[in-house]
């Protein structure tokens, strides 16, 4: 039984295809050295290592699929072979990829790692055209030029919050961005060889089906993106109605506005997307004296005595806005990493609930700069529709139209 393919086997061949018995566990060293009529190679399962130079020189090797059993490969492995895609690399249980790896492949058009990497080692990525590449969490280290002359590269992913020994010398198109995982912008920009990058670093959240979610970053400042606003609540107005719901005092930032760290707010962006902002950025920061929103870099419970807590949801009785969480019943909140919620003071937290108009509160910021809204008493009362059209008097929890804006009342 053939369990490996010696070194040099088949060095400098004619062969134009290349089918491997599934007994085969090894790839010797120089195996396939500049066999250049090879286009494409599919390596059975089972093989668990490539020999240094295996494919070296094989210039029209388009594509090869590795094995998901391959764990160690020898350094030049694919280097110099003309190779434009390396199919299930990202399932393979790599933990290095070698020195010269697949470089200098000015065809390699996509590069997709395996969760096991730890190590990129130098040169192995370099000079190449894929676009985008994510660097798993687990990888510690990328060593001199492993990302060099890749001048397409737009997206550079990575996945770990502390920042590897070396960043491979990335060289990039113009617009390459380096996405970070939340709270990471300071400590890459921070980092020797990272800190090369300066504006090119950003962080991304999701925002549900609702358009809105709470945020909070520790460590770093957060710059509004365009097509979003950021919002504060800074008090309720007593509605001075049995009949009417006290207002929470809106404070909103639009895009480019920059909300201090540390700091608890609502971001409104579009439903059912992904918000790429940046962050640790320079600039006049926004006042936020007096926020009652409050925020947690890592899951916390909130419990002190004199306040009552909400969590923001769209999974409330009557969708988007604040609710007491579960049967605590607003004695405390329990918090995810990077999430905020409203604490008031029993003194001002209302019995029969508050509206929230986001909309106002944007609106103001959008067309006269005044950014705090806070509705006064009216001598009337207020008329409220549902979003039927029929008149309410007793509202209940959900969303209405109070003179002619659409609430949140809690």
């Amino acid at each position: 039984m053939v369990t490996k393919v010696g070194k040099t086997a088949f060095a400098i061949g004619t062969m134009t295809q290349v089918v491997l018995p599934n007994t085969i566990k090894e790839l010797g060293d120089y195996c396939f050295y500049s066999c250049d009529q090879l286009t494409s190679v599919n390596l059975p399962e089972g093989i668990t290592s490539i020999g240094h130079d295996a494919f070296h020189g094989t210039f029209n090797l388009h594509s090869v699929t590795l094995p998901s059993t391959l764990k160690t490969a020898g350094e030049w492995t694919f280097r110099d072979s003309g190779i434009e895609y390396i199919y299930n690399l990202e399932n393979t249980q790599l933990t290095e990829l070698p020195v010269q790896f697949a470089g200098m492949n000015v065809g390699l058009k996509e590069v997709k790692l395996p969760q096991t990497l730890r190590k990129i080692g130098a040169y192995s990525l370099m000079q190449s055209r894929y676009t985008e590449i994510t660097i798993p969490a687990g990888v510690e280290q990328i060593d001199a030029y492993a990302l060099m002359q890749v001048f397409t590269l737009k997206k550079v992913v990575m996945e770990r919050a502390t920042p590897p020994l070396g960043c491979g010398e990335i060289d990039g198109a113009p617009d390459l961005k380096i996405y970070v995982p939340i709270d990471a912008t300071q400590p890459y920009e921070a980092a020797s060889q990272w800190s090369n990058y300066p504006g090119k670093y950003y962080e991304q959240v999701p925002v549900g089906p609702s358009g809105y979610t709470s945020y909070y970053l520790e460590n770093e400042n957060f710059k509004v993106p365009a097509g979003c606003t950021a919002y504060i609540i800074t008090g309720i107005t007593p509605s001075g109605s049995i009949m009417t719901p006290d207002q929470a005092q809106v404070k909103a930032f639009g895009a480019g506005k920059i909300i201090p760290k540390q700091t608890g707010f609502i971001l409104q962006g579009a439903a059912n997307s992904t918000v790429v902002y940046q962050a640790n950025v320079t600039g006049t920061e926004e006042s936020v004296t007096g926020n009652l929103l409050i925020g947690t870099a890592t899951e916390q419970e909130f419990n002190a005595a004199g306040y009552k807590y909400y969590i923001f949801s769209n999974n409330g009785d009557e969708g988007l806005g604040f609710y007491k969480q579960g049967t605590r019943n607003g004695a405390s909140i329990k918090l995810a990493a990077h999430r905020a919620g409203l604490r008031l003071a029993e003194a001002i937290a209302p019995a029969k609930g508050f509206t929230i108009d986001f909309d106002a509160a944007r609106k103001e910021a959008e067309t006269t700069g005044i950014r705090d809204v806070r509705p006064t008493v009216q001598s009337r009362e207020n008329v409220i529709y549902d979003l039927q059209g029929r008149r309410v008097m007793n509202p209940g929890r959900g969303i209405y139209i109070v003179n002619g804006k659409k609430v949140v009342r809690e």
